[in-house]
């Protein structure tokens, strides 16, 4: 571990000690989202906004995808697939609300996880190949948005 602070899985159960022997599911688990997760000790509420940022953009890609299977791209027929999203859909106008507000959501949260990324250095090794990484990111939602 390279946390002195991050606790080794140790399960205490004899099942769950053979469990582990033969599948590391619940290692995996613990180490993932558990005790054996090495986090600074500096962690704030300024880190959440990386998962809040992934949340954003899987509520839009769900979203899109269901309204997508509902409109129909064409000039005569776009404002008809619109009031039919709205109106016939199942809480087809929480599925576009949700949409439209979750862009808006998405870039606010993005622009709040770059500026922690700039204030705490998040940048500088041994991170300097995910600073790019997230360049590029950016760069396609913004192509994309």
């Amino acid at each position: 571990m390279s946390f002195p602070w991050a606790q080794e899985y140790k399960p205490q159960n004899p099942v769950m000690r053979w469990v582990d022997e033969r599948l590391p599911l619940p290692r995996l688990v613990y180490n993932a989202i558990g005790g054996g997760y090495p986090v600074p000790r500096n962690l704030n509420y300024f880190w959440n906004f990386g998962v809040l940022s992934g949340v954003a953009l899987v509520i839009q890609i769900v979203t899109g995808i269901v309204l997508a299977m509902h409109y129909y791209a064409s000039v005569d027929g776009a404002f008809n697939s619109v009031e039919h999203i709205m109106r016939d859909v199942n809480a087809g106008w929480f599925i576009r609300y949700a949409h439209m507000n979750g862009a808006s959501f998405f870039f606010i949260v993005v622009y709040i996880h770059i500026f922690r990324g700039l204030f705490y250095g998040s940048y500088k090794a041994p991170r300097e190949m995910v600073w790019p990484l997230g360049v590029v990111l950016y760069l396609l939602m913004m192509a994309t948005g």
